[in-house]
């Protein structure tokens, strides 16, 4: 049978790449999508089409692995791309993808219309040698770049990617310039910085005077304080700081690799005052040591009912010393204060150990029940054991299959239908398996009663506890204690325990 005959459904992939000036133009992209629709309506084959903007290194392509789903159920006849650059240039997920093509009998078609059929060795090598040059050429091209901008940041250009707030980039000149409505904000920022005001006030002076960030969302005091560090706005650029683009996540390179262009930038803050404003920030930081250090009790244990936000914990000096736990200090973006009340941290001990109390007794009538079950148990026990001893079979006997296979014992039409009917009996052991062990009575009694060991022993030795252990022993079997007061409510305050059982 000719190949095309073969081909009744077809998977068309697509995605942008780079080319040697960028990214690809979305016209591009719309040209492979026409000529690869135009393929398929020739041929008459029904088609779905994928299509994703990012990398063929980027594990996170999702249109990519929802293909893969769908090939590994058999949907499709075909692949059809541009070329198998566009699918996969990664050296560990390519082989994959071909393995995928062989042993479930799908073609791969390029926009060449040239059709591979992986069965044969000639299309095999031919498809694997390209696969090996298009990673070599991508990894060429990717070490251009990384050069490319190392050079740029050497000679003071900009290729940091997006500007810092008060900047736009001059693509034409490749250089940063000022936006002076941004950098007004910018220049207020280290003024007030230097007047004493703290990050997070300087973000709700912003977001109340209606600036925003360069992603139109508000202003908050991390980001204030990223600002406030950044040596770009007194001229000086930094590159090769971090290794992988993610800003937050990549890793740091050490100084003597970080690239510095001095008078790079066009100068917003002056030296001096960028030097106060960030004097001013370490002064804050290293305000109340003490109390920043001190561990209580129920330290970030009680949580905000309204806003979700640690309610902090004091020692009220008017009133001998003795603790409370604060109202809610929560301030949102615009400056507006959250409205939940305080309580004695006393009062609060009480509520929790009365509480903690209750959990006992309930956990320990879940256990008297779960045990006169008896008989249910050794069943539940009996079909598990067997369970797992018939997916152990299944697993041997797809290993052995795989191993026929390859040694040519059987062909390609036998390994799939032997492989299917053993992965079938597989995933319905499994599922019995989990429906098994996740209703388990004995797995249930032993859990609870680990959970009311540590509630007894807790209840035994707390009052002898000091705060660090008491807030470790608490937060052993507690996840979060909400507490809901607003100051405006009628309602009586009320408090509710997350367990970690």
């Amino acid at each position: 049978m000719d190949l095309k005959e073969r081909i009744k459904r077809v998977a068309i992939y697509l995605r942008k790449s780079r080319n040697n000036e960028g990214e690809e133009s979305e016209e591009t992209l719309a040209k492979h999508r026409k000529r690869l629709l135009d393929i398929a309506k020739k041929n008459n084959w029904n088609y779905e089409i994928f299509q994703e903007v990012g990398s063929s290194m980027d594990n996170n392509r999702d249109e990519y692995k929802k293909m893969i789903h769908k090939l590994n159920d058999g949907i499709f006849d075909a692949v059809l791309s541009v070329n198998l650059a566009r699918v996969t240039r990664d050296d560990a997920e390519t082989p994959k993808f071909m393995s995928l093509l062989r042993q479930e009998d799908i073609l791969f078609v390029t926009d060449s219309e040239r059709i591979y059929d992986l069965e044969v060795q000639e299309d095999w090598q031919a498809l694997k040698f390209t696969g090996f040059v298009n990673n070599w050429e991508y990894e060429n091209i990717k070490a251009q770049l990384r050069k490319g901008k190392k050079d740029s940041a050497k000679m003071g250009r900009w290729s940091n990617g997006t500007p810092n707030y008060g900047y736009i980039y001059n693509r034409l000149e490749r250089k940063l310039e000022i936006d002076e409505e941004k950098a007004e904000a910018v220049k207020l920022v280290f003024q007030m910085a230097i007047g004493g005001i703290g990050a997070d006030n300087i973000a709700v002076a912003l977001n109340q005077l209606g600036y925003r960030t360069n992603r139109g969302k508000f202003f908050h005091g991390q980001s204030i304080t990223r600002m406030i560090r950044s040596p770009i706005y007194k001229g000086r650029i930094v590159s090769n700081r971090l290794k992988g683009r993610n800003e937050y996540y990549g890793k740091i390179r050490p100084e003597d690799q970080w690239i510095i262009a001095e008078n790079a930038s066009p100068i917003i803050i002056d030296e001096d005052t960028w030097d106060k404003a960030n004097k001013a920030l370490d002064s804050r930081k290293l305000l109340s040591p003490r109390a920043r250090m001190q561990k209580h009790g129920l330290s970030t244990l009680i949580k905000c009912g309204i806003c979700g936000k640690a309610h902090t914990i004091s020692r009220r000096s008017d009133r001998g010393g003795i603790r409370v736990i604060q109202s809610c200090r929560k301030v949102d973006p615009l400056g507006k204060k959250c409205n939940n009340s305080g309580i004695m941290y006393d009062v609060m001990m009480e509520l929790i150990i009365d509480n903690i109390r209750e959990k006992r007794k309930q956990i320990a009538d879940e256990i008297m029940n779960l045990k006169n079950d008896k008989p249910d148990i050794e069943m539940q026990e009996f079909k598990i054991k067997r369970t797992k001893e018939q997916i152990r079979k299944i697993e041997k006997a797809l290993e052995i299959i795989q191993i026929q296979l390859e040694e040519g014992l059987i062909d390609l039409k036998q390994f799939r239908n032997r492989r299917e009917e053993r992965n079938n009996q597989l995933l319905n052991l499994k599922l019995e398996l989990n429906r098994l062990t996740e209703s388990s009575p004995k797995d249930e009694v032993k859990s609870k009663q680990s959970f009311l060991k540590k509630i007894d022993s807790f209840l035994q030795n707390w009052r002898e506890l000091d705060d660090t252990d008491l807030n470790k022993e608490l937060m052993s079997f507690i996840d979060q204690i909400i507490w809901h007061s607003p100051r405006d409510s009628e309602s009586p305050p009320t408090m509710k325990i997350y367990w970690l059982e």
